[in-house]
């Protein structure tokens, strides 16, 4: 069996070759599956004794960082 880039073999298309509304799609689906393991992390960290807040404070700056590479410069305003 030859080695893809592909994820699963149903796949057809590598998620450059999606269409905008493809992308989108899938990009929406990957927040709703961050949301689920969000939820489940915060559970862990309730059971863990850790605080809430930090771990919010900790996937809010991993969000940031993210996205900060494409946001407008402050200055560009």
């Amino acid at each position: 069996m030859a080695v893809t880039s592909r994820r699963h073999q149903r796949d057809t298309k590598t998620f450059e070759e999606l269409t905008f509304q493809e992308q989108a799609k899938a990009m929406n689906m990957t927040s709703l599956q961050f949301r689920k393991q969000l939820i489940a992390h915060l559970r862990r960290a309730e059971q863990e004794g850790r605080s809430p807040d930090s771990v919010i404070r900790a996937r809010l700056g991993l969000l940031e960082r993210i996205v900060s590479d494409f946001a407008p410069n402050s200055s560009d305003t």
